[in-house]
């Protein structure tokens, strides 16, 4: 991995935000006609490895080279001009537009001043058919299945002349024969036009299915670096979920863990062989007073349960309890009167309603307590919201939009609308996303005091291994749309101890054991 004339090259990268260095001198190359797998566990500079190359980050230190020559991103538009093409989880085609329309976006066919729909029609339809998607240029988009929106989005840029393909995690929402199909064209594109393919991947099976080469990053480094035979599985997961000697899990996380107090309550909630979409048979218990984790990698099947449990998601077998009684919400206001609460990952888009101030966006789903004969009582609800507030501690003018307010504060807000419905169970999915470290340890303490004082029995998603450690009292795995049955004291975890039950199936982390 070393002929630097024709291939995309780091050399000595590193980036860091703020105090946290997200890479550290790290190399790779990404020869013509092959494939490079990128693995890694979460927070291990992945992502930030891609944005480099693409051109949405520049790094602090360090040389890009594309066949050769050294480059300079200013913007992912420079890195598409240089040969460079990413396809990210969340997909960029505009739904509104048409298959044609999306192929030849900034790049139309034009005939005396005029847009040729009909070439370029044609020419999606050719393309289509070349890679076997079943769909016409004039379809819209937005009707299209995930997997062929994805393979959309690549033939998108092969079409437009690119060398290097970056794909973020592509097979995290496809059925196995889409993974199949998906990897016959990736061969196709290295094999007959010389395509250079990143591939962000966390499955093994996949990683030796479709890869010649895989690079291992653990916080922000390089861990792993070889030809697929020339290391095996093992040796993937140990650079993956660390060695426990090494100082990338610290000090803080091999020293003893005082043992939380163990929920003593009666049975809130149960999922018994509970399925659904992209849920197989997913089992789990959590007591008043309980924090429960959920921990899985990306596609592991941890936010399709929650949005299950309340409500968004079908549930197409298996049962659940509430309270000793059968629960099945059909949409969330059921799970809102059964007392069951929600924060959602992505408070711009499922959570605040931007134009809303802090209070309305409290009171939302519990303002028929307020009304009277058909009048809402804007005082005591005003009083209650403020009183909500204050208890999460929200800092900032609560009578002002609440995009005013910093992202710690807008979570916190969150908080404050669920700790006024008075829920039996409360569902966190990711709970400190995109908030500070403070805000973080202010947001454990009111999770923690919900359970403690309160009896709330809280189910809680995260992709932080050191959170989940941190707040929860036992850790439920998920994998690829499962759970085993058992559960973890978190304070007997590690955060690579982890990971490990997460990337290693138990053959696999016998081999890891004894390697």
């Amino acid at each position: 991995m070393n002929d630097t004339a024709s291939g995309l090259v780091l050399q000595h990268v590193s980036k860091s935000y703020g105090t946290t260095a997200a890479l550290s001198d790290v190399s790779l190359t990404i020869e013509r006609g092959s494939v490079v797998a990128l693995v890694g566990h979460n927070g291990a500079g992945k992502s930030t490895l891609l944005r480099s190359l693409s051109g949405a980050e520049r790094p602090d230190r360090g040389t890009i080279l594309v066949d050769g020559e050294e480059v300079s991103f200013a913007g992912p538009s420079d890195a598409t001009a240089a040969g460079i093409a990413c396809v990210y989880q969340e997909l960029s085609l505009i739904d509104q537009l048409t298959v044609a329309q999306n192929l030849f976006l900034g790049r139309e066919s034009v005939t005396a001043g005029r847009l040729n729909r009909r070439e370029m029609n044609a020419a999606a339809d050719r393309l289509c058919a070349e890679y076997g998607i079943p769909a016409r240029g004039t379809d819209p988009v937005e009707g299209l299945p995930v997997a062929q929106k994805q393979m959309i989005e690549v033939i998108r840029a092969v079409n437009r002349g690119s060398r290097y393909l970056l794909l973020d995690e592509p097979t995290t929402a496809l059925e196995q024969q889409q993974v199949e199909e998906l990897f016959a064209t990736i061969r196709r594109l290295t094999r007959e036009r010389g395509l250079g393919v990143l591939f962000v991947d966390h499955k093994l099976d996949e990683v030796f299915a479709v890869a010649d080469h895989v690079v291992g990053l653990a916080n922000g480094r390089t861990v792993l670096d070889g030809g697929v035979d020339t290391v095996d599985r093992a040796a993937v997961i140990r650079a993956v979920v660390g060695d426990r000697a090494a100082h990338e899990i610290g000090a803080d996380a091999e020293s003893p863990r005082e043992e939380p107090p163990v929920a003593s309550g009666a049975l809130v909630f149960s999922a018994e062989h509970v399925a659904g979409p992209r849920l197989s048979d997913v089992s789990l218990a959590v007591h008043a007073g309980e924090v429960v984790g959920i921990y899985g990698l990306v596609g592991a099947g941890r936010t399709r349960f929650l949005r299950t449990v309340y409500g968004v998601e079908p549930r197409t077998g298996g049962v659940m309890s509430l309270g000793g009684a059968p629960y099945t919400p059909r949409r969330p206001r059921d799970a809102i009167r059964a007392g069951v609460a929600f924060v959602a990952e992505e408070r711009k888009t499922d959570g605040i309603f931007p134009q809303l101030s802090a209070r309305d966006n409290v009171v939302l789903p519990v303002l028929q307590r307020f009304a009277r004969a058909g009048w809402l009582q804007w005082n005591r609800l005003h009083e209650s919201a403020a009183e909500s507030l204050r208890r999460v501690q929200v800092r900032g003018d609560e009578t002002l939009p609440v995009t005013s307010l910093s992202g710690g504060n807008q979570q916190k807000v969150l908080f404050a609308r669920a700790t006024l419905q008075a829920p039996r169970l409360l569902l966190l999915d990711e709970p400190t996303k995109g908030v500070d470290i403070g805000a973080k340890s202010e947001i454990y303490a009111i999770i923690r005091g919900l359970a403690r004082e309160k009896g709330v029995a809280v189910l809680v998603v995260s992709t932080e291994e050191e959170e989940l450690i941190t707040v929860a009292d036992r850790i439920v795995v998920f994998r690829a749309g499962a759970t085993d049955g058992a559960s973890h004291p978190s304070h007997a975890l590690s955060p690579a101890e982890l990971r490990e039950l997460a990337w290693a199936d138990a053959d696999l982390q016998e081999t890891a054991s004894a390697g």
